[in-house]
């Protein structure tokens, strides 16, 4: 039988579970797993797994921050559609000055292939 965890091990573990929700882990990389949350409170990962209700906030925080980056992903994707739709005519408007610019040195090399007078060759 699984015993509880004791109050300061709940504590610690509620604390790595705000610096992790909150982007500010000291000890991992990071990510929201129960592996980095015991590393974060310091105690093993047996000693995380133990704490049921701590793991079940844990978990469910997990599945609101997720729910709230899509959700700002999807407010967000209207203005990144704009940015995308802005480029992609500036990308359009750079590649035909380009083709401009390449017209006018065909032209302009062709020209001096015309004026090149066509001599005969020298006899000694």
């Amino acid at each position: 039988m699984n015993r509880p965890v004791s109050r300061p091990t709940e504590l610690a573990l509620h604390a790595a579970m705000d610096r992790l929700l909150a982007g500010c882990s000291k000890a991992t990389d990071g990510r929201l797993t129960i592996v980095n949350l015991a590393i974060e409170a310091g105690v093993s990962r047996a000693t995380a797994n133990r704490a049921g209700p701590a793991l079940i906030g844990f978990r469910r925080a997990i599945v609101d921050a997720r729910a709230q980056r899509t959700t700002t992903n999807q407010i967000a994707a209207p203005v990144d559609e704009e940015r995308e739709q802005r480029a992609i005519e500036n990308l359009l408007a750079q590649h035909m000055q380009a083709r401009a610019l390449h017209q006018r040195h065909e032209q302009r090399r062709a020209t001096r292939a015309a004026l090149v007078p066509i001599t005969s060759p020298r006899r000694p």
